[in-house]
């Protein structure tokens, strides 16, 4: 009765429409136009809800990691903490838009949570610490992710010729070499500061950590060029000057913007202002980001280019500050890194269902990968050989010892911008080809149906990243206080003698950027040194005569409690 009921309201339908046809179809268009504007609302809404589900599991990292900070649980890292609590919203959100919303995005990630946490890093280390071993830092972080990238490269394809593993394609294998060869500073450096380890040992790992990031995402990006054309040593030679001139044109950059801010407060003079802390933090803000998204428009890399630009506005810019400012810029960036920084986690955790990690997992491919980065990470050993060369027992700073460069090779964890560059390459579909373009009568016995180049970058990227956040983030600290690189109650860092060059040179910036004569540690340096012998002698006495003082009225008052 009901279908026939159907029927003839459906016929009657018809029969008005066919005799009101203009207003049949604007009532047709009105309520297509509705059931968008409800489905947009309903779509709207998820991701406001997926937003939400995000920040929340960014408040629980927090909230555990505290917990565990606090009990002395230092094997399992605040990081894995916030991956698992990402995959944890993301397996709860149902398809959709919810699940869309949670998605990693390799522009969102770039633009927004890697820059604050590179500038930080830049404007809250200590400079000198980081320039006195520059030359090994460097070397690790140049030319060794650039063998790196040879070394897993070549073996992980290697090994899927012989038969090994799924086998990758050679600029496929090389691709993925370059973007896993970035390793993550956030997971280490969080623990290296909490148990205080040696200051150029902290150095010579953010050095390198920053730096390579900023080298796999350049490398990687090059590399990717050649799927649009062919490969020669014209196109290799090419994507070497351009490589140069990506790093060199961001370095002026940021370098640039650092040091127009330091003229612009410099000019302002709010330094003699102590009511203005607020207005000076809200003025240093834009000019990181300026230079990030400017190096960006012109095809060089914004990293790169921030991360200068911190480093020159924590030499020249903070010179120009009130105390007051100094004190709340130093907090207020490190403020924005730490929420970056652990948004990172949540969000490569939230990753794992929206990609398709599990989906075919080539585990053969994971193990030989991830030999292959161990590998590839004793370029370390090898330059810190290559360095204590020119260093002697009594040179500062020291030679570096088979410690510091074992707890470097371990510390080498893979994290967001590894995979951020895989899911660039897998959403991009750079290679798309199953088994590195292998015909099917040579593919043996990989599995390669349904299963893509891109893909596999992806999975194993995503796996070898959670591994190494769990596995060498949760015993780092254990590896740094059994051999022996924690700082010693009262020990004193030395800095390396500065060559007169470098000396002229920073002096003529400090007058040009700023008002002063000297940086703070040279004013102190100079004020002990002004003291002649008498003065240091009565200062001596006024010394014991207070600590005399304070001894006695202590006798007092014990004597009159008796």
């Amino acid at each position: 009765a009901s279908a026939s009921s159907a029927m003839s309201i459906s016929n009657h339908a018809a029969n008005w429409c066919d005799e009101h046809h203009t207003a049949c179809l604007a009532y047709s268009r009105r309520y297509l136009h509705e059931e968008e504007a409800h489905h947009d609302h309903s779509a709207h809404a998820l991701t406001d809800f997926a937003i939400a589900a995000g920040l929340l599991a960014l408040l629980a990292t927090f909230v555990v990691g505290f917990i565990l900070e606090a009990n002395h649980v230092h094997w399992v890292p605040e990081a894995a903490v916030g991956v698992l609590f990402g995959a944890l919203v993301a397996y709860a959100s149902p398809e959709g838009p919810m699940m869309d919303a949670e998605r990693f995005d390799f522009a969102f990630f770039l633009t927004w949570l890697l820059p604050p946490v590179i500038f930080e890093a830049g404007f809250n280390m200590n400079v000198r610490a980081f320039f006195d071993s520059i030359v090994p830092t460097a070397m690790y972080a140049f030319i060794g992710t650039l063998l790196s990238t040879f070394v897993v490269g070549g073996a992980v394809w290697f090994a899927g010729q012989l038969g090994i593993c799924y086998p990758l394609g050679m600029l496929a294998s090389l691709t993925f070499g370059s973007l896993i060869s970035a390793t993550d500073p956030v997971t280490v450096l969080a623990v290296f500061q909490s148990i205080g380890v040696k200051i150029d040992l902290f150095s010579m790992v953010f050095g390198e950590s920053v730096l390579n990031d900023a080298v796999a995402i350049v490398l990687s990006k090059t590399l990717l060029s050649f799927t649009h054309e062919e490969v020669s040593p014209e196109a290799i030679g090419l994507a070497v000057l351009t490589f140069m001139k990506i790093f060199v044109g961001s370095m002026l950059i940021g370098s640039l913007f650092g040091g127009a801010s330091a003229l612009m407060f410099k000019a302002l003079h709010l330094k003699l202002h102590s009511e203005t802390p607020f207005l000076e933090v809200a003025l240093s803000m834009p000019w990181p980001w300026c230079a990030y998204f400017i190096a960006e428009g012109l095809s060089l890399s914004g990293i790169v280019a921030i991360m200068f630009a911190g480093i020159f506005m924590a030499v020249y810019t903070r010179l120009n500050f009130s105390d007051d400012a100094q004190k709340l810029s130093a907090q207020a960036y490190k403020c924005l890194a730490m929420i970056a920084e652990t948004f990172i986690f949540v969000y490569l955790g939230m990753a794992i269902p929206t990609f398709p990690i599990f989906q075919g997992t080539t585990f053969k491919l994971v193990g030989v990968s991830l030999l292959a980065c161990f590998v590839g990470r004793l370029h370390i050993y090898v330059f810190s050989a290559i360095t204590n060369r020119f260093r002697g027992p009594e040179s500062q700073p020291p030679p570096i010892s088979s410690s510091y460069s074992f707890v470097m090779w371990w510390s080498g964890l893979r994290g967001g911008v590894a995979f951020a560059i895989a899911a660039n390459v897998y959403s991009s579909r750079a290679f798309p080809q199953p088994c590195g373009g292998l015909p099917v009568e040579e593919r043996g016995s990989a599995a390669c149906e349904g299963h893509t180049d891109g893909e596999a970058i992806l999975q194993i990227t995503m796996l070898i990243a959670v591994f190494t956040i769990i596995v060498f983030g949760g015993s780092i600290t254990m590896v740094a206080r059994k051999l022996g690189v924690l700082v010693a109650p009262g020990e004193t860092h030395q800095h390396e003698e500065q060559h007169d060059v470098v000396k002229k040179s920073h002096k003529n910036l400090l007058k040009l950027l700023t008002r002063e004569d000297a940086f703070p540690e040279e004013s102190y340096q100079r004020q002990q040194d002004a003291l002649t012998d008498a003065e240091r002698v009565n200062f001596k006495r006024l010394s014991n005569a207070v600590l005399s003082g304070v001894r006695l009225s202590r006798g007092a008052g014990v004597k009159m409690m008796h």
